[in-house]
């Protein structure tokens, strides 16, 4: 049992390393302030929430993870039962609010949270046994422009998580920090949307009158201001005060710029050669200078220097 637990938890800290290494260092120096307000937020949520409501949140969570998982078949073939390892995954997920619960005497959140996913783990979630992709029409991903693939790819291959952050923000909108965390988080996906090269066929079939690097920036702008129109609308709603406001101004505008230069990075590396960005270090010298006011020039000048190599690649390219 201790062998086998071992393994489990040997297994579990590759699957972190890995994912940790997909996203790349230059996202993991962005993502850590980000990650430390974020942290203050869910303690502050904790410690000021009503009765169960924290519970509810987490289980309400986990249940739309735990239905959607896609690991029932191979979790069976372990010598562990799967409700065993289904309890270790979601209490060690866990781990963190119930240290809060019991500092702080959330009890009642802390008995909720225990019932409920001593209840979940007992469920098995339905075998996903190779889906069919025709079956699975976002018939609202078609209306976006060929030349911006990236928006089709990146939204259909993460609609459960982008679904459940997405109203996750919403539902978070009365805090006047989380509007614009969720802004500038959203841009920062968006620049992995950018990070792998199209082929050499469609590149030159979306460029063929010279534009392609305007288009997709000003599609990329029309889709990011559409998808987060809601959010304006909501924290103008509970947060109408003038300092809020030119905060969200100036995050939303800084958002937008991350994402022409993460299009201009694109294209400025482009190579038939080469299936994405390798090199996204310029990305974090970028987002870098902008909590610093007085290197703001820098990006402006990175940005400007970046478009005009992007556009001089691109020229090369179909020549």
């Amino acid at each position: 049992m201790r062998t086998t637990l071992s393994h489990y938890l040997g297994f579990r800290a590759k699957q972190i390393f890995r994912i940790l290494k997909d996203i790349g260092l230059g996202h993991l120096i962005i993502l850590t302030p980000l990650f430390f307000i974020a942290i203050l937020g869910v303690l502050q949520f904790i410690l000021t929430s009503e009765t169960f409501s924290v519970a509810a949140c987490l289980l309400f969570t986990l249940a739309g993870h735990h239905w959607n998982r896609k690991d029932r078949f191979f979790l069976e073939q372990l010598s562990l039962p799967i409700f065993i390892i289904f309890c270790l995954d979601y209490w060690i997920l866990c781990s963190p609010f119930v240290a809060c619960f019991i500092f702080w005497d959330k009890w009642q959140n802390l008995l909720i949270l225990g019932i409920g996913l001593s209840l979940l783990v007992l469920i098995k979630p339905s075998y996903h046994k190779g889906i069919n992709k025709k079956t699975l029409h976002f018939f609202w991903l078609e209306w976006i422009p060929i030349e911006l693939f990236e928006w089709r790819t990146g939204l259909r291959k993460n609609i459960g998580l982008f679904s459940l952050v997405y109203f996750l923000g919403l539902g978070l909108c009365f805090y006047p920090i989380t509007t614009p965390i969720f802004v500038f988080l959203m841009a920062w996906v968006a620049t992995t949307f950018f990070q792998f090269f199209e082929n050499k066929d469609l590149l030159l079939a979306v460029n063929h009158d010279k534009k392609l690097l305007q288009k997709k920036t000003i599609g990329s702008l029309k889709i990011f201001n559409i998808l987060l129109l809601p959010h304006y609308l909501l924290f103008i709603f509970f947060n109408p005060q003038p300092i809020y406001l030119g905060i969200l101004a100036l995050v939303s505008l800084v958002a937008q710029l991350i994402l022409i230069f993460s299009i201009s990075l694109k294209y400025k590396t482009y190579s038939f050669h080469e299936h994405k960005v390798y090199n996204s270090f310029p990305l974090v010298i970028f987002v870098a200078c902008w909590p610093i006011p007085f290197l703001w020039p820098i990006p402006f000048f990175m940005l400007f220097h970046f478009w005009k190599k992007a556009k001089e690649n691109l020229i090369y390219l179909y020549a």
